[in-house]
């Protein structure tokens, strides 16, 4: 049979001796550490010498403790903990004992802020992921067991410790997240047949209902779709069956307005079905808290534990969400709770409005080839040796638009500057690019007269204020077109310039044209050729020239027309030939004139 004095017990690893202790408090609550502390009479001495003192406390500070509590009926909980402060007790100037105060294994986790990334992974992957980095006996992968499905495309641990980290996943998914005492629970509570009967295993039964406000509205943008989100919610449709609850639920009206068209804006939400999901786990959380159960249990309870009060005829069935173990002496024992109703669909401390704020900060192009062609970036934060890649993040342009706009991609492994939206290390974005000490431009001057941009193969364009040039160069330095500040403007290609139009190709010059080839120049008109002349006409041919016409031939000149051969001329046609003139013909030669005819010859 069970006696008082074996409802508590304490032992410390060190210290192979019964724990003599008073003032014990052990508290527990959800999402948080559990902290402890009792006065510890580790000697039997009435006076204890002040050397054995300070041993004493170099000895046990950083010491397991384990308390193990149970009820007359052989309901038993244990808890671990560390001690974390020893101090000295003195009365009258002598050492009486040590006070200790502990904090539960939790901390081991909770130790410094870590940033990271995780892509394409799941809720309890990452929960094990993140416990795993802790000692293995403070955590078994069956305790992790959450709700929420989903893959997570991209989740950031941002500057947060790993149970900082965990507590606000637990928060923004709604998942239950508490240590049992001795290990981390994850997801799911721990079903129990404790029943409390009010007058007899508790006392001090109290029942607080709180009537606040529960109902929503969020809305925030879709950028994959370019579409506005927005959903809103008076309360949950999926609360409480406690008749506390219900009526607190049923009674919104009273502390609420009908209107819910105007709400608040979040970027917690990336699609209609997540904004759906926040507002649906934030009225669950917001009714998780619409009634509160306490009172003093003389049987120990344990966080995530259900359990029954029986208050009269009236059953209330509860999870335990925070506990105060007390032992004022060896033997006395009492726990102090708080619970809500079991059946709640998410935890009390739900937030899905929660988010790690992170700042403005450098960042190395990881990938830029976006397989929906949106222009987005990965990047790779410099966030220490963790896994630290984006997901597909945009980047703001000076210009964008379906078809239009100013499209310029970073290169993989350039340096940019990273901003969040909101401020949510969840959505990070592009706010540009930055120059390092590793990669500089190649084109500072003292007076800043460079403009330019250049491609990663060479290509530039050069904005010269000094000279006021312009200067288009192709990726071999090679230039192709500069625009002078005197006005002029070159072309120049190592190897073809070609024009092509659709319709119509005009050129004017105020002035002369120059066209100067070092072999060929062809022309050709699909129909007409006209080319007309102000004034003269001079045409030199080194070599032969050939004038081929498949129709008629006209010349018509207002003027003289003297045609001159320095050799041979001849002229021959296949059927007549006919001179006219309205005064005069004369044929001179220095020899012989002859006229041949296979027929007659007729001279008038």
């Amino acid at each position: 049979m069970a006696h008082f004095s074996d409802q508590v017990h304490i032992s410390i690893s060190s210290f192979e001796k019964n724990v003599i202790y008073y003032d014990l408090q052990l508290s527990q609550k959800m999402a948080d550490h559990h902290h402890f502390s009792f006065v510890w009479q580790y000697t039997g001495k009435a006076v204890i010498n002040p050397v054995d003192q300070a041993q004493a406390m170099r000895k046990y500070i950083g010491d397991e403790v384990i308390f193990t509590f149970k009820s007359l009926t052989g309901i038993r909980l244990m808890s671990k903990g560390i001690i974390t402060e020893v101090a000295s007790i003195d009365k009258h100037g002598s050492a009486v004992g040590l006070h200790i105060t502990g904090i539960s294994h939790s901390k081991v986790i909770d130790d410094m802020p870590k940033s990271r990334t995780y892509l394409e992974r799941g809720m309890d992957d990452i929960v094990v992921d993140l416990l795993s980095e802790g000692p293995t006996e403070f955590y078994q992968r069956d305790a992790i067991r959450s709700t929420y499905l989903k893959e997570f495309n991209y989740m950031a641990q941002y500057n947060e410790t790993n149970f900082e980290f965990l507590k606000r996943l637990a928060a923004r998914y709604g998942q239950w997240f508490y240590f049992d005492g001795m290990r981390m629970q994850f997801g799911q509570l721990k079903n129990s047949k404790v029943k409390l009967i009010n007058g007899a295993s508790m006392h001090s039964f109290k029942i607080q209902a709180n009537m606040t406000a529960h109902n929503i509205s969020l809305a925030g943008y879709d950028y994959k779709n370019a579409a506005g989100i927005r959903d809103a919610s008076e309360r949950t449709s999926t609360g409480s069956k406690d008749s506390f609850a219900s009526i607190v639920g049923f009674n919104q009206s009273t502390v609420t307005q009908g209107e819910l068209s105007v709400g608040a804006y979040t970027n917690n939400a990336q699609n209609k079905e997540e904004i759906q999901e926040m507002i649906t786990l934030q009225t669950a959380g917001s009714d998780a808290n619409s009634v509160y159960y306490s009172g003093i249990s003389y049987f120990p309870l344990g966080l995530g534990q259900t359990f029954i009060i029986v208050n009269q005829t009236i059953e209330h069935h509860l999870v335990c969400i925070e506990a105060i173990h007390h032992s004022e002496v060896h033997g006395n024992y009492t726990c102090e709770f708080k619970a809500i109703p079991d059946d709640v669909s998410a935890p009390h401390y739900t937030n899905t409005k929660v988010f790690a704020k992170a700042e403005t900060q450098p960042a190395k192009i990881r990938d830029n080839n976006d397989p929906e062609g949106l222009g987005r970036v990965k990047v790779e934060f410099y966030w220490g040796a963790a896994t630290k890649i984006s997901q597909w993040i945009r980047m703001i342009q000076p210009h964008t638009g379906a078809g239009k706009g100013f499209y310029f991609i970073p290169e993989i492994g350039e340096e940019v500057l990273v901003g969040f939206e909101g401020g949510n290390a969840q959505d990070p974005y592009v706010m540009g690019a930055h120059y390092n000490g590793q990669a500089k431009s190649g084109y500072a001057t003292e007076k800043n007269d460079l403009k330019v941009i250049q491609t990663r193969s060479g290509n530039r364009i050069i904005s010269d204020d000094a000279t006021g040039d312009i200067t288009i160069e192709s990726q071999k330095g090679q230039t192709i077109a500069v625009i002078h500040g005197d006005g002029n403007i070159r072309f120049k290609a190592p190897k073809n310039i070609e024009l092509d139009a659709g319709e119509d190709v005009i050129i004017r010059a105020g002035r002369s044209i120059t066209s100067t080839s070092e072999q060929d120049i062809t022309e050709s008109a699909g129909v007409n050729k006209s080319t007309t002349v102000g004034m003269m006409q001079i045409t030199k041919v080194g070599g032969d020239s050939m004038l081929h016409i498949k129709g008629k031939a006209h010349e018509q000149i207002d003027g003289d027309f003297h045609s001159e051969a320095k050799q041979d001329r001849n002229v021959i046609s296949h059927t007549e030939i006919v001179s006219h003139s309205d005064k005069n013909v004369e044929f001179h030669s220095k020899n012989d004139i002859q006229n041949n005819s296979t027929e007659n010859t007729t001279q008038n």
